[in-house]
This record gives C-alpha cells, structure tokens and sequence, in this order.
C-alpha cells in the first residue's frame, strides 16, 4: 500500500503532523468542489500550520493547536528567515509562499475590480502554491524508500482538475454522466503524462477492453487528441484543448 501524506510525516509531532494533512486535505476538498473562498480559507489555516513548523524546526516547540493560540506571522517569518541552521527552502521558499497564500485569503477580496470576480484564480494559485510547501516539508521530513517518496512528490505536481479527486493514488471522474472519450481527455490532462491503455480504462470505468482500445482509443486518435505509442496513451494539443473545455464547461478552469 502507497504511503499516505501522514505516513510521511510521521517524524512530526503527531498534532503538528496531523493538522498540516488535515488542512491541506480540507484545501483541496473545497478546491476540487469549486468552493473557491473556502479553499482560500483553508489555505490560511495550513500556512498556521506551516508557521508552527518552522516554529518547531527552529525551537523543538510551536503554538498550542487549541482553537484559540495562533502562531505570529511577522515574527517566525522573520526568524526563520534569519536562522541559518535551516535548510535553505525553510529560510527562503517556505515563509515566502506563507506570506504570498495568507495576502491572498486577507487582502485579495478588497481589490477586485467591481464584478470581475477572481476567487478562481487566486484558488488556483493559492492550490499551488500550499501543494508546493507540503510536498517540501515531505521532501525534507519523510523517512520512507525514495521510492515512495517520489511517488507522492509525484501526484502532488499533478494538475488540480476539479473533475477528478484523487483516492488512494486513483483518480475517479466526478461527472458520473461523462462519455468515455471524454473521460479518457480530463484523466490525460490531469495526469500530464502518458499513461498506459489498460489503466486508463480502469481508471474511466470502462468494461470491454477490447472496444475501449478500437472505438474509444482509436476515435480519439482519428481526431488526433491522443497518441498511441508502446502502449502509452498521450494527450495531443487537440485532446488538451477539449479537456480545458470540458473542464471550463465544468466551473473548473
């Protein structure tokens, strides 16, 4: 069985541990629901969690996680920032991604512009950008195989596509109504990779293996949106333009 985030951060405090999983998994269950401020919202509580990080890197303790203590922003950024004992992302990268994700969840609403409405953007990079300090903090604390490790590093630097969640490493279709070839298109897409035939069939819910490869596999190829070579099925830039529309029709680019 693949590693879970908590796995990989089992050298953490439990509680420290614990609510910097939680509240990434809460970011992303609002982002791929399309819940764009509460996204943002969860996003300010994983960078408190972050802070208590460098907190405990750089002292062994961090802030009660109690409901009510938090930790002070200006001040860990600032030592962390100062503290050369750490590693280089934790002075840099880290508390400059902190900073970046919690402007956005205080001060983005107040500079819209009339009705243009931009949660959806700033979802977008804030999704990114606590992915990127998660996927560091592992980098730098896992005790598993290296393996497993780039595994997860891996799906975490898939695209965040909102009509697909991600369940113990498989990514299962929202739209239960979807048709196959387009199933097959936002599976690609999120994957930004080729991925072998047979696996993305499974992964589409797709019974007859031998139709999913000579109607399905091969309409998409008659329209050039994939590629098939040894194997590996692979997005064509047709089949990546129709996967952002699907995508867009769905609320999600």
């Amino acid at each position: 069985m693949s590693a879970t985030l908590t796995d990989h951060l089992h050298s953490l405090p439990g509680a420290l541990s614990g609510a910097i999983s939680d509240t990434y998994r809460d970011v992303m269950d609002h982002f791929l629901k399309g819940e764009w401020d509460d996204a943002q919202v969860d996003a300010g509580r994983f960078c408190e969690a972050a802070l208590r990080y460098l907190e405990w890197k750089m002292a062994g303790t961090f802030t009660a996680i109690d409901g009510k203590s938090k930790p002070n922003r200006k001040t860990t950024v600032n030592k962390a920032q100062q503290d050369t004992s750490l590693a280089p992302s934790l002075r840099a990268q880290i508390p400059q991604s902190i900073e970046l994700t919690m402007d956005f969840r205080n001060n983005r609403n107040t500079a819209h512009l009339g009705n243009i409405d931009a949660n959806k953007m700033d979802a977008t990079c804030v999704v990114q950008n606590v992915t990127w300090v998660v996927g560091e903090i592992v980098r730098l604390e896992t005790q598993k195989p290296p393996a497993e490790v780039q595994r997860l590093l891996d799906q975490l630097a898939e695209r965040h596509v909102p009509l697909v969640q991600t369940v113990n490493g498989r990514p299962v279709i929202l739209d239960p109504g979807m048709g196959a070839s387009d199933k097959a298109l936002v599976l690609l897409y999120q994957q930004a990779k080729p991925v072998p035939i047979h696996t993305l069939r499974q992964w589409a819910e797709y019974g007859n293996s031998s139709r999913w490869t000579s109607t399905v596999i091969r309409g998409l190829e008659k329209k050039r949106q994939v590629h098939v070579d040894s194997g590996n099925v692979a997005l064509l830039i047709p089949g990546e333009a129709k996967a952002q529309q699907l995508i867009l029709d769905a609320g999600g680019l």
